[in-house]
């Protein structure tokens, strides 16, 4: 394939520079929603328990919290590499990804916190707001790779 010329990569900044904007503005409040997560990850547990629970369900409990509270971390890890290394800046269509995904588990991570629901609701923030941005990232990293295709 061939290079972009600097002029077509300075004007694919300019019509795209907005959404990168606000892509990395909902990557950090998703991200500072997971960890505000991660630190009440016991509350929301505690809650989720019958009113009777044992020390064992609580420690099960924070364990399976803790593992998807980590695995949304990773994911913010894989998508700030491809992120600050330009491997997705310009591509409209995963910014787009980016900015929806981002913004709904944002807001559905601080909802679970803020109202103390359940804490597997995590899981399903992970799987539909984490995972699929950070795949289609981690694809945008090794297709670059593979074909040595820069785009700035």
């Amino acid at each position: 394939t061939q290079r972009p010329s600097r002029r077509r990569a300075i004007a694919m900044l300019h019509r795209s520079g907005s959404l990168v904007v606000l892509r990395f503005v909902a990557m950090v409040g998703h991200f500072f929603a997971a960890l505000v997560f991660t630190f009440s990850r016991r509350d929301n547990v505690v809650v989720a328990l019958k009113f009777d629970y044992t020390d064992a369900e609580i420690d099960d409990g924070v364990h399976e919290a803790s593992v998807a509270s980590a695995l949304i971390l990773s994911c913010f890890a894989i998508e700030a590499v491809a992120f600050f290394g330009g491997f997705s800046l310009f591509s409209a269509l995963l910014t787009l990804l980016h900015l929806t995904c981002h913004t709904i588990g944002g807001i559905l991570l601080a909802l679970v916190v803020l109202t103390k629901a359940h804490y597997q609701w995590a899981w399903y923030i992970f799987a539909f707001f984490s995972a699929v941005p950070a795949a289609a990232d981690l694809c945008a990293v090794i297709s670059m790779c593979i074909h040595r295709d820069k785009r700035w």
